[in-house]
C-alpha cells in the first residue's frame, strides 16, 4: 500500500516538471493531464465522478444512505519550481484511503466524496475552486478572473477541463470535511511526532506601508537635513518582531521591501514594506496590527516622513471542529501513532469548507519544514501513516455500515 501511494505521488509529480521542481498552474496543459490521471485513479477505485462549473473534480463513494456526505480532498495545482506533496497528498491519499476501504470490504452509512479543488494556489484567485464550491464566489465572477502568468481568462480556459455533462454545483449537504496535508513547517519533525491534529487555520493580515521622504544626494545632504524613509521603515520592521513575540503562537514577517529609486548613492524618496501577520486569535492579530501602524506613524514623524497604510489581504482564523479533532486523535491513538495538536499557519481549501460544515485537518511531517520548493519532501511511510489516520477518521465520521 505504501508502494502504491509512492507510485501515484511520483507519477503525478512527473507531470509538469520544471527546472528541478514542478510547475502545474491551474488549467494549464500540465494541470489538464494531471486531472486525467486523478480521474482515472478515482474511476479505478470505483468512484462516480462529477465535475462542477469551476472544474472541481468530485469522486463519490456511495453509502447506505444518500446524504449527508463526509468529504475529503485537496488540490493538485502547483506554483513554479514546487514539490510533489503539497495538496497532492490530500487527493492521492484520499483515493488510497478509499482503495483500502474497498479491500477491507468497509461500507459506510454516509456517502463519501473526494474533492480535487481547482486553483488552490491562485493562478486566477486563491482557493478559486473551494470558493465556488462553497458559494463564496459566483460563476460569473470566477469566469472573469485573469491568469496571473499570462493574463488569459478563467472562463475561456476552463472549457478544456469540463466534460460534456457538468453539474452546476455540488448540491448535497455535507456533515464533515477533513483534509490530509503535509505540515509545510518544521514542528512535527523537530518534536518527532508522526501526526499533527490541526486545531485551526490561522488568520492572515497583509499590511502594506509606504514611507515617503525626500529623495536627494547621498553625499551632499547633511545628516541632520535628511528625510530618509529607510529609517522609519527599518524601525517598523524591527518593531514588528518585538511586538509579535508578545502574543503566543503569533508570527510576523516583513517579506517585502521596495526601495525607490534603489540606487546606492541616493537617499530614497520612498520605501514600501509588506507585512505578513498570522494568528489563531483574531483579536490578538488586530491589536498587533494597530500597534505596528501606530509606531510606524511615530517613526515616520521623527524622520520628517509621511506614511500611508493599506490592507492587502484579510482572512480570519478558522477553528477546527472539536468533534472532528477528537476523531482524528482517537484514530491516531488506535493506530499507535504519536501526535500533537497544532495550528496550520498556511491557508487551505478547508478554511472555505468551514463556511458550510465542520472541518478538521491531518498533518504529516515535512523534511526540514521545506515546502513550495523542489526540496519539499515527506517520507512515504510517514505519508502513509497520514492516509491510515484519514481512512479510520472517515469511517468513524461516516459511520461503518452493518
Amino acid at each position: 500500500m505504501i508502494y502504491r501511494l509512492e507510485q501515484d505521488l511520483k507519477k503525478l509529480g512527473s507531470i509538469g516538471v520544471y527546472d528541478g521542481g514542478v510547475f502545474r498552474p491551474s488549467l494549464s496543459d500540465a494541470d489538464i493531464e494531471a486531472r486525467e490521471f486523478v480521474k482515472k485513479l478515482m474511476l479505478d477505485a470505483g468512484l462516480e465522478i462529477q465535475i462542477d462549473r469551476a472544474a472541481n473534480i468530485i469522486g463519490i463513494r456511495k453509502g447506505k444512505k444518500s446524504s449527508p456526505f463526509v468529504t475529503t480532498g485537496s488540490h493538485i495545482d502547483a506554483g513554479k519550481r514546487w514539490g510533489i506533496f503539497d495538496g497532492t497528498l490530500g487527493v492521492i491519499g484520499a483515493i488510497e484511503a478509499v482503495r483500502m476501504m474497498n479491500e477491507e470490504n468497509i461500507d459506510t452509512e454516509l456517502p463519501l466524496a473526494i474533492i480535487c479543488f481547482t486553483d488552490e494556489e491562485g493562478t486566477y484567485e486563491l482557493y478559486s475552486g473551494s470558493k465556488y464550491f462553497t458559494g463564496l464566489i459566483s460563476k460569473e465572477e470566477l469566469y472573469q478572473k485573469k491568469n496571473k502568468y499570462d493574463g488569459q481568462i478563467f472562463g475561456d480556459l476552463v472549457k478544456k477541463a469540463l466534460p460534456t455533462k457538468v453539474i452546476e454545483r455540488f448540491s448535497y449537504p455535507i456533515k464533515y470535511h477533513i483534509e490530509l496535508h503535509i505540515e509545510q513547517g518544521p514542528i512535527l519533525e523537530a518534536k518527532r511526532k508522526e501526526i499533527g491534529v490541526v486545531s485551526g487555520i490561522v488568520g492572515i493580515r497583509w499590511l502594506n506601508l509606504t514611507f515617503i521622504g525626500k529623495q536627494s544626494h547621498a553625499g551632499t545632504t547633511p545628516m541632520n537635513l535628511r528625510n530618509d524613509p529607510t529609517i522609519p521603515a527599518s524601525e517598523t520592521i524591527l518593531y514588528l518582531r518585538k511586538i509579535v513575540t508578545k502574543y503566543p503562537e503569533m508570527v510576523g514577517t516583513s517579506g517585502l521591501v521596495k526601495v525607490s529609486p534603489n540606487v546606492i548613492n541616493v537617499i530614497p524618496g520612498q520605501v514600501e514594506v509588506g507585512i505578513d501577520l498570522r494568528s489563531l486569535i483574531k483579536s490578538d492579530m488586530e491589536k498587533a496590527l494597530d500597534e505596528v501602524t501606530e509606531e510606524a506613524k511615530k517613526f515616520a514623524e521623527e524622520e520628517g516622513c509621511k506614511v500611508s497604510f493599506s490592507i492587502l489581504e484579510a482572512q480570519n482564523p478558522v477553528p477546527a471542529s472539536p468533534e472532528v479533532m477528537e476523531v482524528i486523535k482517537k484514530s491516531a491513538e488506535f493506530l499507535k501513532y504519536s501526535y500533537i495538536v497544532m495550528p496550520s499557519r498556511a491557508g487551505h481549501d478547508t478554511q472555505n469548507m468551514a463556511k458550510i460544515t465542520k472541518v478538521g485537518m491531518i498533518f504529516v511531517p515535512s523534511k526540514g519544514g521545506i515546502s513550495h520548493a523542489p526540496e519539499e519532501w515527506t517520507d512515504f511511510d510517514q505519508a502513509h501513516k497520514g492516509v491510515e489516520v484519514l481512512k479510520r477518521s472517515l469511517v468513524e465520521l461516516a459511520g461503518e455500515g452493518r
